[in-house]
């Protein structure tokens, strides 16, 4: 601050506005807070002649008559402070007429004169930082401290904590002024004007309430025509404030990393709700069907997936099942029980029918649970769960919705139920970008990183090295390795009758130290026809990649390079080339403004260090400043020329978006559930904590679905 400023009578301004910055400015200096007390308009032209400033103890508080009521009134804050500055208006200046200057009460030092009212001031830049800081999950102490930080302490941040919180709440009632169906309606256009293939989709009642909302960006349309064919569906409470469950459809990308598909907001889970899902996905997806779809044990679910998409193969959580399993069946699981292996032997490891059948026989007769209900119950469902069924559909290794349950617990875990709707995507979006990044990142290191391989001259290996993505390439190589413990057992050539020339030949493998024989059938390649291979382990059909017995099969045949039709392209480094249409027939760009965002990457790093380079000294400053000032305005002519010549040449711009403003559209209200915590959610709890716990879950907002 300016210490040779000084405050006479006489002292001339060009405008009020000059005026009150002086004085706040003198305030700031000398430790004492300023406001305005009265102004008087020409009667002429209406303009101000005279104002009067005041510090900000002037005056007394008067009585009021209902102060007797008041059990804790307010501390005094005017002490009848007389200083003043009147300003008249003199010859089309501002001239100061009157002037007092003794305070009758003690001024502020140097270190909190940053407290004053008048002196705290929030910049529009810092305003900006903050609400990015918002929109990442940093909570409003820990982004205050760091601007404390860069401005070398709190004393020369300009701004309180009071500040703060009054911007960011103003922010957030800005961006609902028009309710949450407003801002909903509002986001899905803005994001349409980012990139006119986003898909969105909402569903209303007969009282013109929205119930449903399903929406999926451009990467999630990609993603999906990408890796789509085995999917991951779960929902999850306590997301926002409305305590709608967020549903989420995922799967597996080229490195077995989480992908998603798409997101809906949902009213509830009733048929209904999930028919309405399930159709518009498809619609979204161009109705590409998957080939698996796995979901927890709701009714609700299985019978809308049942109706809208027969030909899926539809497959349980085990996690579901195991849960519901130690809930059901508790009392057969302590003293040193083995009831939960063995019953996750029978889940898990039984790759044959029969052999599962005569397991699950056992478990029931030794434990005499033959009667039990919920046992009963799973067991009619096998066909959803047990290895020996889930061998003959495609799973790409997902035996559950854990995908899609861990989306769901990170965004829990940085949420609460108290946000509104506008919050709540500001965090979907955070995580949607995080899980992204993590293929960036893959990709990166693919390119670094080359593969190890266990036999540097295997042909097969060099090949798929440069084909397979890293983590794909490990488990080939996997197999690869347990190739060497298959032995041949049989061997027999036959003609197949329709085809005299072809040949087939049938082989039995075993394997060292493993129990069990696999039976394949290879068939060699012709002129117009590839190899064919096939084994009952059925590990190609179910995850994409060969199995040992197949390429013990193939080094039998002195087969040295993978034939293509057994590499996947979904598993391929490859995955994503290729174009991609929307629904409406539009080839995607997952970033229109690519370009744009190319040179902001190629500005930014030089203005930053230009200006940390200039504010090393002050005659550097000022000449950035002064040249910044300058190209500012070049450049806001120069777009405002640019946007005038592109509203020319298209006849205009789409008055519609961003117009809609959700009036007489409303977000139906659901009444929040309260669900008593089980032990099974967490077995670590000792039962008599579990009164306990109701009482907490009770308090708290948040939901747990069981």
């Amino acid at each position: 601050m300016d210490t040779s400023m000084t405050l006479i009578v006489g002292l001339e301004f060009d405008d009020l506005e000059e005026a009150w910055q002086y004085w706040i400015d003198y305030g700031g200096r000398i430790g004492f807070s300023v406001r305005k007390q009265n102004s008087n308009k020409s009667k002429k032209d209406d303009s101000i002649i005279y104002c009067k400033y005041v510090c900000s103890k002037e005056g007394v508080k008067k009585a009021d008559k209902r102060d007797f009521k008041t059990k804790k009134p307010r501390k005094e804050t005017r002490t009848g402070c007389e200083v003043k500055m009147i300003i008249k208006k003199v010859n089309e200046r501002f001239r100061v007429s009157e002037l007092f200057l003794d305070h009758n009460h003690p001024l502020e030092p140097p270190e909190t004169i940053h407290l004053l009212a008048s002196q705290r001031r929030l910049p529009k830049a810092q305003g900006y930082a903050l609400e990015f800081a918002e929109d990442t999950g940093i909570k409003q102490k820990a982004s205050f401290n760091l601007m404390s930080k860069y401005a070398g302490g709190r004393a020369n941040l300009g701004y309180t904590k009071e500040e703060v919180k009054s911007y960011l709440r103003s922010r957030r009632q800005r961006d609902m002024i028009y309710g949450e169906a407003g801002f909903l309606l509002r986001y899905f256009q803005q994001q349409l004007t980012k990139n006119p293939s986003f898909f969105h989709a909402y569903q209303m009642d007969s009282e013109e309430q929205i119930t449903n909302v399903f929406w999926a960006d451009t990467r999630m349309l990609i993603d999906y025509d990408c890796f789509g064919d085995v999917i991951s569906f779960d929902t999850t409470y306590s997301t926002n404030r409305d305590n709608r469950p967020l549903a989420i459809f995922s799967g597996f990308n080229h490195y077995r990393e989480v992908v998603i598909f798409g997101a809906a907001l949902l009213y509830d889970e009733t048929i209904e709700s999930f028919k309405w899902l399930f159709e518009t996905f498809l619609q979204a997806h161009k109705q590409k069907m998957p080939f698996t779809m796995f979901t927890d044990q709701d009714a609700a679910m299985a019978r809308a997936l049942e109706e809208i998409m027969p030909n899926v193969k539809h497959g349980l959580c085990t996690f579901h099942i195991n849960r519901n399993g130690v809930k059901h069946l508790g009392n057969l699981m302590k003293d040193g029980s083995r009831f939960l292996g063995e019953f996750n032997w029978c889940m898990y490891h039984c790759k044959e029918e029969t052999r599962f059948e005569e397991s699950w026989k056992e478990l029931l007769s030794k434990y005499n649970v033959e009667e039990n209900p919920w046992l009963m119950s799973i067991y009619k469902l096998k066909e959803k769960w047990a290895a020996c069924y889930m061998k003959y559909s495609k799973t790409l290794g997902m035996r559950s919705t854990q995908l899609s349950e861990s989306i769901n617990s990170f965004i829990k875990s940085c949420t609460n139920p108290e946000l509104n709707i506008s919050q709540f995507f500001n965090v979907f979006e955070q995580v949607v970008v995080d899980k992204r990044y993590n293929e960036l990142q893959s990709d990166f290191n693919s390119r670094q990183k080359l593969p190890r391989l266990i036999l540097k001259s295997s042909s097969m290996l060099q090949q798929l090295s440069q084909v397979y993505t890293p983590p794909i390439f490990d488990l080939f190589q996997h197999e690869y390795d347990l190739r060497d413990a298959t032995c041949i057992k049989e061997r027999k050539e036959r003609k197949i009758a329709a085809d005299d020339d072809a040949l087939v030949i049938d082989y039995v493998i075993t394997m060292v130290d493993k129990k069990g024989e696999w039976r394949l059938t290879f068939e060699p390649s012709r002129e117009d026809k590839e190899a064919v291979i096939t084994c009952n382990c059925k590990k190609f059909e179910q995850w994409g990649i060969l199995c040992c017995h197949a390429l013990r099969i193939l080094y039998d045949q002195d087969v040295k390079l993978l034939p293509k039709q057994y590499v996947l392209k979904r598993w391929t480094k490859e995955a994503r080339c290729g174009v991609v249409h929307d629904s409406k027939g539009k080839e995607i760009e997952v970033d229109p403004k690519l370009e744009c965002s190319n040179r902001y990457r190629q500005l930014c790093p030089m203005l930053i260090k230009l200006a940390s380079d200039a504010s090393e000294c002050s005659e550097a400053f000022s000449m950035v400043h002064q040249a910044v000032l300058e190209l500012s305005k070049k450049v806001s002519q120069l777009l405002i020329n640019h946007s005038s010549d592109s509203v020319n040449n298209e006849g205009g711009v789409d008055d519609d978006v961003g117009k809609n403003d959700g009036s007489g559209i409303g977000f139906k209200k659901r009444e929040r559930k309260k669900i008593s915590p089980s032990w099974v959610d967490n077995p670590s709890q000792k039962r008599k904590k579990v009164k306990t716990l109701k009482k907490s879950t009770n308090k708290s907002s948040q939901c747990s679905k069981v």
